[in-house]
């Protein structure tokens, strides 16, 4: 017979038959260790391409309203900022819940982190998508000083706290992986589908600092990047170090490319 014995204490661990399930969870056959975390990268890949069909399709340049308060753009990219911050809230819950059940002060700096990430990373979208319609539509021509209020805000304040959200937004995502380490090494389809979705995120990086004015934005994802390697350094089994490793790097070593020239 082939009946499953559980035991005891052991989280899943058991035999089915003769064909046992190895505590990292790789029974015979199997490809993939985290099938859960690749479909929510893969959902933020898809965000990033979405973001791109958004602001290069011509019919989003159309007026939401008679009004012509804002632009069908411009709301789509606020929507796909939220898309963005419930995946990454996903990703960090997924973490969280499938590694060891810590508690206390650690779990509270994360949350703390998460939320000044999520705060300033909407704060640059609710700045940004408004002033760069503005910008577009009333100061393309002439910078009478209230152009020069709006294009700041459009070009150099927003991108400030995007960065900045959107740095801390990954840091927490990367430390929750650190604090609650998965005991599941990564098979080689594993690493396969990291690396294709790491691909996705460092050419949305790519786009968003190489071709900006602002020069801070190279050392802060300079930064971010030796941070990543080192976590990696620190614990080299774990999925998303290895997937945020990946994306930084390559986002720095193409930004560097594009700057060069």
């Amino acid at each position: 017979m082939n009946d499953v014995q559980q035991m005891p204490g052991s989280r899943g661990i058991g035999y089915c038959g003769r064909n046992r399930v190895a505590p990292g969870g790789h029974g015979p056959g199997r490809r993939l260790a985290h099938s859960g975390l690749h479909v929510l990268l893969t959902l933020e890949s898809l965000v990033v391409v979405l973001i791109s069909v958004n602001r290069k399709a011509h019919g989003t340049l159309a007026s939401v309203a008679d009004n012509e308060f804002l632009r069908w753009v411009d709301v789509g990219n606020m929507l796909l900022a939220l898309c963005t911050v419930l995946l990454y809230y996903l990703v960090t819950a997924h973490v969280v819940q499938n590694g060891p059940k810590r508690r206390g002060r650690g779990l509270l700096a994360l949350g703390a982190l998460f939320t000044a990430g999520t705060y300033l990373y909407a704060l640059s979208f609710g700045d940004h998508e408004i002033t760069n319609y503005l910008h577009g539509r009333f100061c393309s021509a002439s910078f009478p000083p209230i152009c020069q209020i709006v294009a700041f805000n459009d070009d150099v304040f927003s991108d400030v706290v995007f960065l900045t959200g959107f740095t801390l937004l990954n840091v927490a995502v990367m430390l929750a992986q650190l604090f609650f380490p998965t005991d599941r090494a990564p098979l080689a389809w594993d690493n396969a589908l990291l690396t294709v979705n790491a691909l996705f995120i460092g050419a949305g990086i790519t786009a968003n600092v190489a071709f900006e004015k602002a020069g801070f934005d190279v050392w802060v994802v300079g930064a971010t990047t030796i941070l990543a390697l080192a976590l990696l350094r620190m614990s080299p089994r774990q999925p998303l170090l290895r997937y945020y490793a990946m994306v930084y790097t390559t986002g720095s070593l193409a930004t560097c490319v594009v700057k060069m020239q």
